[in-house]
Order: C-alpha cells, then structure tokens, then sequence
C-alpha cells in the first residue's frame, strides 16, 4: 500500500461514525424508550444489519425485557428462556466489563448449532443467524450488564467482519455514556421520590437507603435513632452520635421489601407503586419504624430506594409531633392523669407525691398501671409523649417542697 492510501485508510477509520445530531438525540434521551430508539438509529448506521435488539433490565429482575428495531416485543416467559439457553450469558457472567461479544466466539458451526434447543426455540423464531453484542455494565459496573444492543443478520447473510466489530466498538463508548446518564437519571429520580415521601409524611428522623443499603441521606434525628435501635437503647433517650450503623431489623425488612417487590415485577414487568412496611423494635415494647420502597420505574434502569422513617412512635403515637399526647392521657383515670402531668415536668416520684398529697407507693403503683395499661415501656418514653403537647397546655408550678424533706 503507498502512502497515499495508506493516509487514506486512516482517514477513514479515524471519520466519524456518527452523525452530531444522532449524538445529541442519543444524549437527550430522556427515558429508556427514547434511548433504545436512537441506540438503534446509531447501530443501523454504523454497520449494515437487517435489525437491531435491546435487551434491558426490568429493574430487580435481570435482562427481562426486549424489543427490536423491527418493533416486536418478548414477553418476560420468552426472555426467561432465553436466558436459560444462550450461551452468552455464562460467558458474559465470566468476564465482568466486557463490551463486545460476536456470535462467531460463542457459538458451534452450523451443522452443531442447528440440533441445539437454543437455535430451534430462539434463534429460528427471532430469525437470527450473526450477531454482535454491545454490553453495557453502568458505572460503578455493576454484576451483570443493565443493558444490552445486538446487530443482527438473518441466515444466509455474511457475518459482521472485523472491521465492522471494529466500528461498533467505537460506536459502543458514545452509547455507554448515554446509558450510565440514563441510569443516574433514574436513580436520582427515585431518591427525590423517597425524599418527597419523607418530607411529605412530616416525618423527625428519616435515613434513605439505595438498593445495597448504603446511607444516601439521613438528617440528625434519624442518625440518632437508627444509633438507638442498634444498642437497642430507649428510642426516646438521646444518643451520642456516632458512625452510621443500620439496625439489622431494619435491613431485613428492607430486603424482604425487595423480595416481594421482585416477586410482583417477576409476575408483571410493568407493575408500579410502592411498598411499606412497620417494624416492631425487637426490645422496646411499643416501638415502630416505618420501611418504604420507592419503587422505580420497572421499564427503566434504577434500582429501589429506601426511606426509613424513624420519628419514635409508641404503640403508633409519634413521640415528637404536636399534641399526639391526647390518644395515651385518654385512657388514664383521672388520678393517673395527674400523676403523668406532674411527671411530664421532671419531678421524682417524690416530688409527684408530695405536690399530689400521696404516698410515694401510690405514685410508683399509679406508674405502673400507666405503662401497663398504655402500653408506653418507660418513664423516658411517657415523658417524651406528653412533652408532645404544647407547651401552654402541659405548664405547671413548681411543687413547693417542706423544708427538712
């Protein structure tokens, strides 16, 4: 080859392969059907195929779904099939971040291919002979591919040559970019989602969660909390602070969230809504915490966000939110009022005696029979329930106490 032709060759590898307004379009998707449909426009233009496929993840479930640029679509038992059968998926598996798999590495000859169950059940029906496909891993990569383009050829066609790999490789880091954006776009979507909800249910302490559990955003109250339920500690006593820990109830209810979750979407991949769930503290009689799964959009790439709302309830009373202090004073008798009032003010169970003329054995007997009867575990739980009320409907004098006492 002379020099001429040799700058020639160069020029043409080094051309751009696609067009600036494909480019735009494909980083101006904004949802999953508008990238697959420019994903196809730039794979029908960088190589010569009869059809373009996406698979792509039902969030949750694996690469359940796919359409094509032929506009067909596989139903989630067709796509459990073929993820039972293809011979790509072990190899991908095997290799984390690959980008590039071609029919011709994976698959027999003809002769041997065409006895598989593979070929009969799916390549035939999808008439597929060649392919290449351009997996997609997210960024930070994740443990399977989040999505996946394939060039196809139909039988009797000539494969994709080197050259055309070559191509589709290049094509593959514009399009990787535009679904890690994708993917952040989703997943920062479902986290203003869980926010909303924690902002919108009024909420003291909140924590939200992403899929693995890692902390996205807690503000102090709820770091306090969650550092309570670990040390199974008073809820209603303040902690120091200390280094995020998530209780490991909590992180069981989270993930058996996920699991009915993926259990709906394995049934329907186009279901929607959100999950929720109370837990019970494992040692403070009385305490809950509410668990929600903001469920992402299933035809989408985001994983589920999880909101915990830890704002200290007592048998479902919030213990610091205006006046909730009226469901508990109801079922006490008036005597046992007034020794929770005195009480809610800071005073020994001398000092509730001695302002209400009573023993100290009546108040500690009256005690009793309150967080019997309403089920608030401790002293500093009845306190934080009544401190609840306003402060103009719980004011009260300083008993006056004899001196010698």
């Amino acid at each position: 080859m002379n020099v001429m032709s040799r700058r020639s060759s160069e020029r043409a590898a080094d051309a751009p392969i696609v067009a600036p307004e494909q480019l735009l379009a494909l980083f101006a998707a904004k949802d999953l059907d508008a990238l697959i449909d420019t994903a196809f426009d730039v794979l029908h233009t960088a190589v010569v195929c009869d059809f373009v496929t996406a698979f792509y993840r039902s969030s949750g479930n694996g690469l359940m779904k796919e359409r094509d640029s032929l506009g067909r679509e596989s139903a989630p038992a067709f796509m459990r099939r073929y993820m039972e059968l293809t011979p790509a998926l072990p190899i991908a598996m095997a290799s984390p971040g690959i980008k590039i798999l071609a029919t011709r590495t994976i698959l027999p000859p003809i002769a041997e291919l065409q006895r598989t169950v593979f070929y009969r059940e799916i390549m035939q029906p999808q008439g597929w002979r060649h392919a290449v496909a351009l997996c997609f891993w997210g960024d930070p990569p994740g443990a399977s591919p989040l999505f996946v383009t394939t060039t196809c050829r139909r039988e009797g066609r000539s494969d994709f040559s080197p050259q055309e790999s070559a191509r589709l490789e290049r094509v593959h880091r514009f399009l990787d970019c535009a679904v890690n954006r994708l993917n952040e776009r989703e997943a920062a979507k479902t986290v203003r989602e869980g926010m909303a909800i924690a902002v919108r249910d009024g909420t003291r302490g909140f924590a939200i969660l992403d899929h693995n559990l890692l902390l996205v955003q807690a503000n102090p109250i709820g770091r306090l909390r969650c550092a309570a339920w670990v040390d199974h500690r008073d809820v209603t006593t303040p902690a120091r602070p200390r280094a995020w820990q998530l209780p490991t109830v909590l992180a069981a209810a989270c993930r058996e969230l996920r699991h009915e979750w993926q259990t709906s979407v394995r049934a329907d991949p186009d279901a929607i809504g959100n999950l929720r769930r109370q837990v019970l503290h494992p040692r403070v009689p009385g305490v809950t915490a509410s668990v929600t799964m903001v469920w992402p959009n299933t035809t989408g790439m985001a994983e589920p966000t999880f909101v915990l709302e830890l704002d200290g309830r007592v048998n479902g009373i919030a213990l610091e939110t205006p006046d909730r202090s009226m469901p508990v004073l109801q079922q006490m008798t008036a005597s046992e009022r007034a020794v929770a009032m005195v009480l809610a003010d800071g005073f020994s169970n001398q000092e509730i005696a001695d302002q209400l003329g009573k023993t100290v054995y009546a108040v500690k007997f009256l005690l009793h029979r309150i967080y019997r009867k309403t089920g608030v575990p401790s002293r500093a739980a009845l306190v934080a329930v009544l401190r609840s009320r306003p402060r103009r409907a719980r004011k009260r004098a300083k008993p006056r106490i004899r001196r010698g006492d």
